[in-house]
């Protein structure tokens, strides 16, 4: 399993969850978290990986919001940011990184989910994802952008 040790060398502010509100998100849900996931959620919590970046919230989502999202459900049951691009049924919003844009990660593979953002992946496992956040919270915004330009 992954060291979430590493996160001590950025700026973070987590809030711990109780085995319980991992269980009633997933039952919510109808299926588990992919394993890194549940993990992190587990050992960390939920919050925000960098607390010093002015231009991104940075936010691990807790499970609760996780399934309002996927559900529709509570503040966000008529969200428009939502619609068309969080909408893949393999993919799951967990992680958001201002007002209306988010991260993604696979569901097809429980044990190793990789990372996506607006639809290229960032990342070939969560731990990874974690890693690279570490160095520099805007690193996938480069590898998007040479995506993009392909097309």
């Amino acid at each position: 399993m992954f060291n979430f040790s590493i996160l001590k060398n950025s700026n973070p502010k987590f809030y711990k969850l109780t085995e319980n509100d991992i269980k009633k998100a997933e039952e919510r849900l109808g299926f588990a978290f992919p394993d890194e996931l549940k993990a992190f959620y587990q050992e960390v919590g939920y919050g925000f990986l960098d607390v010093n970046n002015k231009n991104s919230f940075n936010r691990m989502l807790d499970p609760h919001s996780v399934a309002d999202i996927r559900l529709r459900e509570g503040i966000y049951e008529y969200d428009p940011d939502l619609d068309d691009i969080y909408e893949e049924e393999d993919e799951l919003v967990f992680y958001e990184i201002n007002e209306g844009v988010y991260l993604t990660i696979d569901l097809k593979n429980k044990k190793q989910s990789p990372v996506y953002y607006l639809g290229t992946k960032i990342s070939d496992s969560f731990g990874e994802f974690l890693e690279k956040m570490n160095k520099d919270t805007d690193y996938f915004e480069d590898i998007a952008e040479l995506e993009f330009e392909k097309d």
